[in-house]
């Protein structure tokens, strides 16, 4: 780990520049690596996706996201709830993994690409981007931060979570922190250092909450006891006979919302 001694910015000790996402972010990475299996807790996803939106609403009931960029997108679940809320919004999703891009557009009918968003051109500005649990997994968020303020029209919004490493529990945790696990995380922001990152490059912070986030129980039991362990036979028999509907909200306060607009 480093910590830049003048903003207290964190970060993995790894080579950010022979980082190669394709090898990580493979279809594995939803299916027994990072997730023990993505598709199956669709209707979590739905859940939480749906308290986010609903809680921008309130905030800004005159916003209609009529040009919507989702950066890391997956298999597009975001794009769902989104087009629930706001049918006339014209979305995109944007992921580097080429199994989830192709069934989110096959099953769902979005428009979803598979490509570096670095590389993406738009020949329109985009009033809204959104970056779901993301930017702790670039190796260089500044590039996409300062790409970001360029898509956008005026006065759009970004919108990202990630965690928060100055929280309360991260505090206790120290590197036994969950959200530690390079090389698939490699930064660790605050609440300062993310405001310092997005003022960098041209924008204001319009809020920054906590929400509470919906889990599968299976899940839970899985990142627990069987994320990249072994895990013994009597783990795997639990895991197992855990229903997969049953899901329950957690709040940790340690999971930051950010939203910020281009000035």
């Amino acid at each position: 780990m480093l910590k830049c001694g003048s903003c207290g910015f964190i970060t993995a000790n790894y080579d950010m520049d022979h980082f190669d996402s394709e090898k990580i972010y493979d279809e594995s990475y939803f299916n027994g690596s990072e997730y023990e299996n993505y598709v199956r807790d669709k209707d979590v996803f739905l859940e939480n996706y749906d308290q986010r939106i609903e809680f921008l609403k309130k905030k800004d009931k005159e916003r209609l996201f009529s040009t919507v960029l989702e950066i890391g997108c997956a298999y597009g679940f975001f794009g769902l709830a989104l087009r629930k809320h706001f049918p006339a919004a014209h979305y995109k999703g944007i992921d580097v993994t080429k199994e989830a891009v192709h069934f989110g557009s096959t099953q769902f009918g979005l428009d979803l690409v598979c490509e570096d968003y670095l590389q993406h051109y738009r020949d329109q500005p985009i009033t809204d981007i959104f970056m779901w649990d993301v930017i702790e997994h670039l190796p260089h968020p500044d590039l996409f931060v300062q790409k970001i303020h360029q898509d956008l029209g005026a006065q759009g919004r970004l919108y990202l979570t990630t965690g928060d490493i100055s929280a309360l529990v991260p505090r206790f945790q120290g590197k036994n922190w969950r959200m530690i696990h390079p090389p698939s995380h490699l930064h660790y922001f605050s609440k300062k250092t993310i405001s310092l990152l997005l003022k960098r490059y041209g924008f204001k912070i319009v809020s920054i909450s906590y929400p509470s986030v919906s889990r599968s129980l299976r899940q839970i039991y899985y990142s627990l006891f069987l994320l990249k362990r072994e895990g013994n036979s009597f783990h795997r028999m639990v895991h197992s006979a855990i229903p997969g509907g049953l899901k329950i909200p957690v709040n940790t306060f340690d999971i930051m919302m950010v939203v910020a607009e281009k000035e």
